[in-house]
């Protein structure tokens, strides 16, 4: 269901498109699903949900807020590059999905945001953003890579990686930590990171 609608665009997508693609039979979709929209809604929740656990379980990691912000961007834009239809379909197609996908999505992008603004434990008191920052960032960031997906530009979203990271960060931490974040970035970028474990032995897991 998520390929399919990202690839047609969910209003153009059929149960048809949906066991073509899973290579099974009407009778089966409909045992376990009642309708499209039923399927979108729960393909929907269990693609998000592991799209939440990878970006912070690689944010958890590490060391610092700084490192888990980068481990989990990198993630996240590496997942729109190898897997366009599916990102696509999570983060453009579910607005016309109707209202149950769209409810999963305002609860994520909310634990996204929760998430991100655990860097105020590393921020002296009285130096921290307004509370709305998080929610802008992460709805910020959203749009920009819904724009990325539409314009079937998905391959080249990693290297977006150093402005992302100097925009959130100069958001919680100051213009000098943005500027260092992004001069060190291109050496987490999606490109060089895969370069340099071509060259030594793979990471531990």
């Amino acid at each position: 269901m998520l390929v399919a609608s990202g690839e047609l665009g969910y209003e153009q997508v059929a149960v048809r498109h949906v066991i073509e693609r899973a290579q099974t039979s009407r009778a089966t979709f409909y045992k376990h699903f009642s309708d499209r929209e039923d399927c979108f809604a729960q393909a929907y929740g269990d693609a998000s949900e592991w799209l939440y656990q990878r970006l912070i379980g690689a944010a958890r990691r590490q060391a610092s807020w700084r490192e888990g912000l980068r481990a989990a961007l990198a993630e996240l834009l590496e997942f729109c590059a190898n897997q366009p239809a599916i990102a696509k379909a999570l983060m453009v197609e579910v607005h016309a999905a109707g209202e149950r996908p769209l409810a999963q999505r305002r609860e994520l992008m909310e634990r996204l945001s929760h998430a991100l603004d655990s860097a105020r434990s590393e921020i002296p008191s009285g130096q921290a953003p307004p509370p709305v920052t998080a929610d802008f960032i992460v709805g910020a960031i959203d749009t920009l890579l819904a724009a990325k997906l539409l314009d079937g530009d998905a391959e080249n979203a990693p290297e977006m990686l150093p402005g992302l990271l100097h925009f959130v960060v100069m958001q919680y931490l100051g213009e000098s930590a943005a500027w260092e974040e992004m001069t060190a970035a291109p050496l987490a970028t999606w490109r060089a990171r895969r370069e340099a474990a071509s060259q030594g032995p793979p990471p531990q897991r």
